[in-house]
């Protein structure tokens, strides 16, 4: 069975344990937002084009979850796919009052890619939260960005409210791939965040390592982007 179909049945699974859980036990959620460029840990899927994006999530009274959330991407035409699929398990719970702890197993998947071409791969990513404002993200995979290496990626990350609207979000990370793909990247992103009703409006600064463009050429290094994100 190849990635793609064993990424169905994962996808089929979520859907069909939703479909016969009480009504009451779970709760749905989801998003659709619109970016000028989809940038993922500093450089851009997309080549610096807007791109489309849904997220549909289906959570316990347990902690537990399930979400598939999509985009478009473009890693040029030799690859074929144009797409990102990427499907979540995980478990997210607060404790303390203060403190929240999610931890998901996800796995990326890329539709349409051509053979012999696999550029699906899982990720452990677990992320402890403080007040709902300061976090530590740490991701693992031991075939990072689909290279047949062990990838290890850590952010540290802080929201700065100014008014119940408007905040600032700052995020500093490493990205370990030297195993991989023989380099690894540090990044930064400073973030203007205005809420309006359920949308959330979106400025992003972001800035990569010279390694990144190395490892990345075109599409890491200094970039600006602009999104809008409908939470429903």
């Amino acid at each position: 069975m190849n990635a793609r179909n064993r990424s169905v049945q994962v996808l089929a699974a979520i859907v069909t344990v939703a479909a016969v859980l009480p009504a009451h036990a779970v709760d749905f959620s989801g998003s659709a937002a619109v970016t000028s460029d989809y940038v993922f840990r500093g450089i851009s899927q997309t080549r610096g084009d807007a791109a489309p994006q849904l997220g549909l999530k289906a959570a316990l009274d347990s902690g537990f979850y399930g979400s598939v959330w999509t985009s478009t991407v473009d890693y040029g035409p030799d690859l074929g796919t144009d797409a990102e699929v990427d499907l979540v398990a995980g478990w997210n719970r607060t404790f303390a009052q203060r403190w929240n702890l999610d931890v998901n197993l996800t796995r990326f998947t890329y539709p349409g890619t051509r053979e012999p071409a696999n550029l699906d791969y899982n990720e452990v990513i677990a992320t402890l939260t403080l007040d709902s404002r300061w976090w530590a993200m740490v991701g693992w995979s031991e075939n990072a960005l689909a290279s047949r290496g062990r990838g290890v990626y850590v952010e540290l990350g802080a929201k700065f409210p100014v008014t119940d609207a408007f905040r600032f979000e700052t995020v500093a990370a490493h990205y370990d791939l030297d195993e991989g793909l023989g380099k690894s990247y540090g990044r930064a992103q400073l973030s203007a965040v205005y809420t309006l009703n359920k949308v959330d409006l979106r400025a992003s600064g972001h800035w990569t390592s010279d390694s990144a463009k190395t490892l990345f050429p075109g599409v890491a290094g200094s970039r600006f982007e602009a999104s809008a994100t409908w939470n429903f």
